[in-house]
């Protein structure tokens, strides 16, 4: 199958959508709408990458989209796919879906229904016609599932439905920690590995791990990645005094996130919105505890007090309260919620596993759009 693979960025989950299509024997393009320069270096050999002459930022209005369409029927025209798979849904998915190209498979980030699909009446109109337009819709979690059937009740056929996961094996308690890293004796460590942006409210997870540290002076912090709020945090650990008890190795490459992971205790992320957490995902597979916001999708992975804790999103006093729980676990407690993490990774977040769904819907909509 000839399949033309749109996105608005170059990330692992890119990445591996892309490896497992190709390594199923189809031809994949990948085209990148926010970037035409050369090839990245993670595109599979059997891959072509596909630029146009335009592009936009990942934060543009819908409606900026349509620039991109006289390009985008060229290339249609030029490359003649079988299928498009394209998302997120305002700006991928749209163009897409304004082509009139036939079989579209739009594919949901999270954020795109969960916080942006009724910001305004643009945003609305944008995701009422990709979803309309669309054969098929690809979602991860039952809260993104419901929030597109706000716009178009979608047929059971027309959905495939499976978290992003990780492969087997790649994540677990045993192994090597980071070389950089050096185990300090008698501490808790945390652990966030969420970008620096405002959506995952990393000075939120800062404060609240002050007032926690503060009543239990073993806990520490190991605060991975980066972003554009990188000088803001980097005032607050200053201010708040916890340069001693927080640790900011920077952008952490996912082939050493598990060392890193098995390097803490608790996992703790406090975003706004999510759909299917990878992260998250990761650190059950790790077997740690986590500690994450209350939102629909999570609560889809997590049970109050079984296998972690839920605190309300942008609420510091409750994420700190959370946190203390996770650190008065006992041995046994926190080998019992180790094992049953890893158990609910094992039989629900196989990507190998789930991955074939998603080929054998390419095959139904490419057979259902040939028969009409």
């Amino acid at each position: 199958m000839r399949i033309l693979y749109l996105s608005n960025n170059r990330s692992d989950h890119n990445r591996r959508f892309v490896e497992q299509v190709c390594d199923a024997g189809h031809q994949l393009w990948f085209l990148d709408v926010c970037n035409n320069s050369s090839a990245p270096a993670w595109l599979p050999p059997d891959a072509a990458m596909v630029r146009l002459g335009s592009v936009v930022s990942r934060e543009c209005e819908p409606l900026e989209m349509r620039m991109l369409l006289p390009e985008f029927r060229s290339v249609l025209q030029k490359l003649q796919p079988d299928l498009i798979h394209a998302g997120p849904v305002q700006s991928c998915g749209y163009l897409a879906a304004l082509s009139g190209f036939h079989p579209l498979l739009v594919m949901s980030w999270g954020s795109d229904m969960l916080m942006h699909a009724n910001q305004n009446s643009e945003w609305a109109q944008a995701t009422e016609t990709t979803l309309r337009c669309a054969d098929g819709f690809f979602c991860d979690c039952n809260a993104v599932r419901a929030a597109a059937n706000e716009f178009v009740l979608l047929r059971d056929d027309q959905v495939v439905q499976f978290p992003w996961g990780i492969r087997r094996g790649s994540f677990s308690p045993q192994g090597l920690l980071p070389s950089i890293y050096q185990p300090d004796g008698g501490t808790i460590r945390l652990i966030s590995t969420r970008s620096w942006e405002p959506l995952y409210d990393v000075d939120v997870l800062l404060s609240a791990f002050r007032i926690a540290h503060q009543k239990d002076l073993r806990l520490r912090l190991l605060l991975l990645g980066s972003g554009s709020m990188a000088a803001l945090l980097d005032a607050k650990i200053k201010d708040y005094q916890l340069r001693d008890v927080v640790t900011t190795p920077g952008w952490v490459p996912g082939y050493e996130l598990p060392k890193w992971f098995r390097a803490a205790h608790i996992y703790v992320s406090c975003a706004k919105s999510d759909g299917t957490s990878i992260s998250l995902l990761e650190a059950m597979a790790t077997g740690l505890p986590v500690v994450v916001s209350d939102l629909d999708s999570n609560r889809e992975w997590v049970t109050e007090g079984q296998n972690g804790w839920l605190a309300p999103a942008e609420n510091i006093e409750q994420f700190a309260q959370k946190i203390l729980c996770a650190a008065r676990l006992s041995s046994a407690e926190s080998k019992q919620i180790s094992l049953r993490n890893q158990q609910v990774v094992r039989d629900r977040a196989d990507w190998d596993r789930n991955f074939p769904a998603l080929l054998m819907t390419y095959e139904r909509l490419l057979s259902a759009t040939k028969n009409r």
